[in-house]
């Protein structure tokens, strides 16, 4: 610390050393304190920072008294200048400022109880403008003078305004006095008939504001109100005949009047011409009518249309209600004829106002009408064609429908003809209908019905419309529900208490339909026939029932499909399906179809033959693809078609094995065991059937008796019944089935010594060739088991050469099989002594 003093004391000697000149050394006190008091009071400052230099103070200029007396003078003579030109010269000039730059809105003004010099207004105004900072009343000492194109039509009073937060309202009820009655006629013809207009209010005013109040300010506002454009945001809420008249029917019409204008006001009752192009149509009242600024007003109007008796007349009206009945927006003409504001008593200005006036009256029905309703297509067919694809031919006997008019006046339809119908599926418009004619005998106009037949006529489908058409015959075919939509109008002649008139009836319907819904519903197959065989294919005649539920016939030319199968637990395509002329009608339709079965699977195609000659049935499906028809229009449909149903084998299953004959046989027992025979077949099928090759096993009551394995091809007709050539049954050799022939087969069938009928059972495996012999007709092999075969049987089982006794007669029964199990046991001593001593046990 010593050496920080001495440091410090050293540099305050040298005064070069200082931050600060020399002549600023009494820094350090300000009150004239001493230097020691002030180190004293600093000690503990001095000994941290007592390397920091402080630079003298000085007090601030605005604490120097010659300066505060300087501004105290200065703001005296300031006051007493300004002060008397703020209150007298400034105050009214921003007073006239704010008042000129201000803006006034008319929310509404209605005019009631109007009279000749005077009517009373509501008046609801908004005034703004003004800074938020002021707060201000005003006042309007004179009378607000109204102004239009430079004429005074009134004036009136209205009541001190107050402004708060830059804004201020007017809401009140005065008198308006009509200043010119001429000009206010003007004026109000211009506000009924205008798209705008303008008002200027011109008045005085006082206003309190800032604590003063300045009178004598000028009111001059210019204001731009919306006029009534002579109604012409009119809608039509109800239009309606309720009634016949004497002098032609009641009208009464309902219409909704947007008002766009502020103005308001009584009209009471008035009176309107109606007319349209160049007939007048009669004349109509509304009552009780009050117009009301910015908002919309009922107007109710009654009257009556008149009969027409002139053509060109007559012609306007038909035009008017066809335009109605259609959705047409039609501009009919209302001149005004009189208005009593009070029902009784007119008002010159108002009536010339009104008189002038012609509203546009847009008669369209609020919404769609349909006037034929209900309607029914009893049929429809559609020929369809590869050379017009896309203009099938439509046909229907009857088209019934419910007409009813959105009128309560007596109408008789007495003619109806020129009916366009527009098919329409999920909003696309498919094709046009244009020959339907009204079928007179059938319709029964008392109840409102009409009938139309559709002689055969073309139905040109849209450009556009190609793909949805397709949809729409896609859904027919494959789905149980359908419909489309049907749009159109007729020309019409009626005769009605305005007079005849012609009329165009517009019409719109739904049409429900049941499809044919392939997908669900299974044709039928029966009557499956094999007619035919080349090496290609196998060809079979069918029975196809299709149960048609809609209302569609359908005449679509040569069709070919697919057909899939399952067959032994196998499943796979079997060929195709050939229909000639795809041609059904509602209801039950049966079409001779052709099958070409050629699986490309060996396997299957034998299983499947194998069980169709066994009467089995098939779970099969029938499906489309872009090859199934020649018409560009219908490939879609057919290639969407999916349609599963049972094809049935050969019921009742034939028996093909008719019967058996077997030759007389040497050394059966003993010797080789050869039973020589031939076999009668018959042949199920519609064309002719060659036999290959036949491998077989002959079974008797269980038990194995012989096997058959031979090449010797054979045809058989139609429907005939052939034998083959000999055929050889190789019987088990050995002592096992000898046994078994002397103890258990021949003991039961003696007969067969001479000559007797066995029934025996066969599996086998038959080649056969379908249509011709191998090399010309179909190739399969037929797996086909068959029970109760006669076989007629006449064994010689005599031996030449025996050491023993004699051969006994065969009429000698047990001898005889004594004797042949006695031959046997010589033949084969081992198996016999085996088979001794088996018994034994």
């Amino acid at each position: 610390m010593t050496s920080s003093n001495n440091l410090l004391n050293e540099k305050g000697q040298d005064s070069s050393h200082l931050p600060y000149p020399e002549a600023e050394t009494e820094y350090s006190s300000v009150d004239g304190g001493d230097k020691e008091r002030q180190e004293g009071e600093n000690e503990s400052f001095r000994e941290y920072e007592y390397d920091s230099a402080h630079k003298p103070h000085q007090p601030p200029f605005y604490r120097r008294k010659k300066v505060i007396w300087t501004c105290v003078i200065g703001t005296i003579i300031f006051l007493a200048i300004f002060v008397p030109l703020l209150i007298f010269v400034i105050i009214p000039k921003i007073a006239q400022a704010m008042l000129n730059s201000s803006s006034m809105t008319i929310l509404q003004l209605n005019m009631t109880n109007p009279g000749e010099t005077s009517l009373t207004v509501s008046v609801s105004a908004e005034v703004g403008g003004i800074p938020k900072i002021f707060s201000a009343d005003m006042e309007f000492t004179e009378k607000v003078m109204v102004h239009w194109q430079q004429q005074i039509i009134g004036s009136m009073k209205l009541d001190p305004v107050h402004v708060s937060g830059g804004k201020g309202q007017i809401l009140q009820a005065t008198s308006f006095t009509i200043e010119d009655k001429n000009a206010f006629a003007a004026f109000a013809k211009d506000m009924l008939a205008a798209d705008g207009f303008e008002w200027t209010l011109t008045s005085t005013a006082t206003l309190k504001a800032l604590g003063q109040t300045i009178k004598d300010l000028d009111v001059n506002k210019v204001l731009k109100m919306n006029g009534l454009s002579n109604f012409s945001n009119l809608k039509i809420l109800k239009f309606d005949l309720p009634a016949d008249a004497p002098e032609g029917a009641k009208i009464s019409i309902q219409a909704s009047i947007a008002n766009p204008s502020p103005i308001g006001m009584s009209l009471g009752t008035i009176t309107l011409d109606m007319n349209f192009q160049s007939a007048y149509l009669g004349r109509v009242v509304a009552k009780d009518v009050v117009l009301v600024g910015g908002q919309n007003m009922i107007l109710n109007l009654e009257g009556t249309l008149l009969r027409q008796t002139e053509q060109v007349h007559l012609d306007d009206l038909s035009l008017l209600m066809s335009n109605y009945l259609g959705g047409i927006v039609t501009p009919a003409k209302a001149k005004g004829v009189s208005v009593l504001p009070d029902g009784v008593n007119a008002v010159s200005w108002l009536t010339s106002a009104v008189t002038a006036m012609t509203m546009t009256v847009p008669l369209v029905s609020p919404e769609p009408l349909n006037v034929i309703q209900g309607l029914n297509i009893v049929d429809m067919g559609l020929t369809i064609r590869p050379d017009a694809p896309w203009s099938p031919i439509a046909v229907s006997n009857a088209v019934s429908a419910v007409f009813k008019l959105p009128f309560n006046i007596s109408i008789n339809i007495t003619q109806l003809a020129n009916a366009t119908m527009t098919l329409v599926y999920k909003g696309t418009p498919l094709a046009d209908l244009t020959t339907a004619v009204w079928n007179q005998t059938s319709s029964d106009m008392a109840n409102n019905k009409i009938v139309f037949t559709m002689p055969p006529s073309p139905l040109n489908v849209n450009a556009n419309a190609h793909e949805a058409f397709q949809a729409f015959l896609t859904e027919v075919v494959q789905s149980t529900d359908s419909g489309f939509e049907i749009r159109g109008r007729a020309d019409s002649v009626a005769t009605t208490p305005l007079g005849i008139v012609r009329l165009k009836v517009p019409f719109t319907s739904a049409v429900a339909l049941k499809g044919i819904g392939f997908a669900s519903v299974s044709p039928t197959i029966s009557n499956v026939t094999v007619i035919g065989g080349n090496t290609e294919y196998v060809t079979l005649s069918a029975n196809v029932g299709i149960n048609n539920p809609s209302i569609f016939s359908v005449d679509a030319g040569p069709v070919s499909l697919i057909i899939s199968g399952t067959a032994g637990g196998m499943t796979g395509v079997m060929g195709d399906v050939i229909i000639p002329n795809l041609k059904f009608a509602p209801g039950l339709t049966t079409l001779i179809a052709q099958v070409r079965f050629h699986p490309s699977d060996p396997a299957f195609r034998d299983i499947f033959f194998s069980e169709f000659v066994a009467g089995k049935i098939f779970d099969c499906t029938i499906t489309g693809n872009a090859k199934s028809t020649d018409i560009v229009s219908m490939i879609p449909v057919l290639e969407a078609l999916a349609m599963k149903t049972q094809v049935p084998g050969i019921i009742p299953a034939p028996r093909l094995i008719v019967s058996g004959n077997g030759a007389p046989s040497l050394g059966t027992v003993v010797g080789n065991r050869q039973i020589p025979l031939t076999v009668s077949v018959f042949n199920p099928l519609q064309t002719s059937l060659a036999i290959n090759d036949i491998n077989a096993e002959v079974y008797w009551e269980g038990n194995f008796f012989g096997g058959i394995k031979a090449a010797v091809p054979f045809s058989i007709a139609v429907g005939a019944t052939a034998t083959s050539p000999p055929l050889v049954v190789q019987a088990p050799l050995g002592f096992q089935f000898g046994i078994f022939m002397v103890t258990t087969f021949l003991p039961k069938n003696l007969g067969v010594l001479t000559g007797a009928i066995v029934n025996v059972d066969m599996t086998s495996k038959i080649g056969v060739s379908v249509g011709g012999a191998s090399g010309a007709g179909y190739t399969s092999m037929i797996s086909y088991n068959q029970t109760a075969v006669p076989a007629f049987l006449k064994l010689d089982l005599g031996f030449t050469k025996r050491a023993i006794s004699e051969e006994p007669s065969i009429e000698q029964g047990p001898q005889y099989l004594q004797w042949l199990q006695e031959s046997l046991f010589e033949a084969y001593p081992e198996e016999a002594k085996a088979y001794v001593a088996s018994l034994n046990q």
